[in-house]
């Protein structure tokens, strides 16, 4: 708009006649110039000077990554956190300092000295069963309402059943039973139900072979508690054998693993 008033100001003197044309167009000519150049004059500019060119616009910077503010920067010479993530466990370790091989070893099962002595303790709580001459308590075939029946102990062996029947005295003894002397006088061909073996308590009674000591020294306990009582001598007598006997075994076990150790 500015442009186009000055241009129609200008025809209009050149139309008034030719005194004082060329001042007064001069003067139009350069306020239209003035306001083309820019609008107001900035401080220090003078009238009909060009405005100073602006200083060219900063580069533009990088844009931050995702999650990344300008505050989250390191400064010069940190380490990236990469590199402190990957050395802080070996900071940890060195923090802690090193494990005792012991302790680890204590876990698992301990040391060999360990290890035999629980062994040893394993032993001693072991039994092993053997006949106590002199006894018999086990010759005394009915042995009352608190024991199982023969009919119950032979229930898939009728044979059995029949000859321990058989085998039966008035008294509830065995007649081969010797109580003077308290012997059996067919010991070498008595029958295999009159054997304490691990096979027969297999048999008979369903006992596996790592259980058969045990279950054999708890059958005679009741025979002798039923036939002697709880303070018999035949007792004491018995619990001395299992002890002598379970020491034995628990020598032997510890000499074969001295002889493991050694070789």
């Amino acid at each position: 708009m500015l442009l186009l008033r000055g241009a129609r100001a200008a025809s209009t003197v050149v139309a008034q006649g030719a005194s004082g044309a060329g001042r007064g167009i001069s003067i139009r000519l350069t306020a239209v110039a003035a306001l083309s150049s820019g609008g107001r004059r900035r401080k220090g500019q003078r009238r009909g000077e060009a405005k100073a060119p602006s200083p060219p616009p900063p580069p533009p910077q990088p844009l931050p990554r995702h999650g990344e503010t300008p505050s989250s920067k390191k400064k010069s010479g940190a380490r990236p956190a990469v590199e402190a993530k990957k050395n802080r466990p070996a900071e940890l370790e060195q923090a802690r300092g090193p494990r005792s091989p012991e302790r680890g070893g204590a876990r698992k099962g301990g040391t060999p000295q360990q290890q035999q002595q629980q062994e040893k303790a394993k032993a001693k709580r072991a039994v092993r069963w053997k006949c106590a001459s002199g006894c018999g308590a086990c010759c005394k075939l009915d042995k009352g309402p608190d024991f199982p029946t023969p009919d119950e102990i032979f229930a898939d062996h009728p044979d059995d059943l029949q000859l321990y029947r058989s085998m039966t005295g008035d008294d509830g003894w065995c007649i081969n039973y010797d109580k003077a002397t308290r012997t059996c006088n067919i010991y070498q061909d008595r029958p295999s139900f009159c054997r304490v073996e691990p096979k027969v308590f297999d048999e008979f009674f369903s006992v596996p072979r790592n259980r058969f000591d045990r279950e054999a020294c708890s059958a005679c306990l009741d025979n002798i508690k039923m036939v002697y009582g709880d303070d018999s001598a035949e007792l004491g007598n018995f619990k001395r054998v299992i002890r002598d006997e379970s020491k034995k075994m628990e020598l032997e076990a510890s000499k074969n693993q001295d002889k493991l150790l050694d070789t």
